[in-house]
């Protein structure tokens, strides 16, 4: 029997999108992209429900997350993130199918 896995929703003040576009993303938010410790990866980018939703992809589509998490968002996604309060927001992880959404406070 497969178990559905439920996201983890982290809810932090402290997760804040730089004025340039640049997040950082925490350990539980590379768990749930399958990242390797040391490494990097790609991840595609898209904006749905006024949310960023964060997916694995192969080596050579998408932006790259460097080995210590940080992304740049270019675009609707980083306007999406822009328009929550201080530039702050939350996510919610999946490690069972490897989504990561990314919620502006309100």
């Amino acid at each position: 029997m497969a178990q559905k896995s439920k996201p983890m929703i982290v809810k932090n003040r402290r997760l804040k999108m730089s004025p340039g576009g640049i997040i950082t993303l925490p350990v539980s938010a590379r768990k749930a992209l399958k990242m390797e410790k040391g490494q990097g990866c790609r991840v595609t980018v898209a904006v749905e429900n006024n949310a960023v939703i964060l997916a694995p992809t192969n080596k050579t589509g998408g932006f790259r997350v460097s080995p210590k998490g940080q992304l740049e968002l270019r675009g609707e996604a980083q306007s999406t993130l822009t328009a929550g309060s201080g530039r702050h927001y939350w996510m919610e992880c999946n490690d069972g199918s490897g989504v990561l959404k990314l919620n502006p406070f309100k």
